[in-house]
């Protein structure tokens, strides 16, 4: 499984990165909070999951070569 787009962000001190594979599969890890717990989370999504503003970050963080994949297996 190839990651073809990771957009890397930080919502205050917390991580909300997500990972679009060329299957069409996108790995979101986050932190929920700062309490135990709250840390390193991971979920599976299928990309109409995804937020719009999800899927221009990923669309955004693409290599030039990955972009048109990248665009049709979000559907934008």
């Amino acid at each position: 499984m190839n990651e073809i787009a990771v957009s890397n962000k930080m919502k205050g001190e917390l991580d909300d990165d997500y990972t679009l594979y060329e299957n069409g599969e996108v790995l979101h890890e986050y932190d929920k909070s700062r309490y135990p717990g709250g840390y390193n989370l991971k979920k599976t999504l299928s990309t109409d999951e995804l937020s719009d503003d999800v899927k221009f970050r990923l669309l955004e963080a693409a290599s030039t070569e990955n972009k048109e994949l990248v665009r049709k297996i979000l559907g934008l």
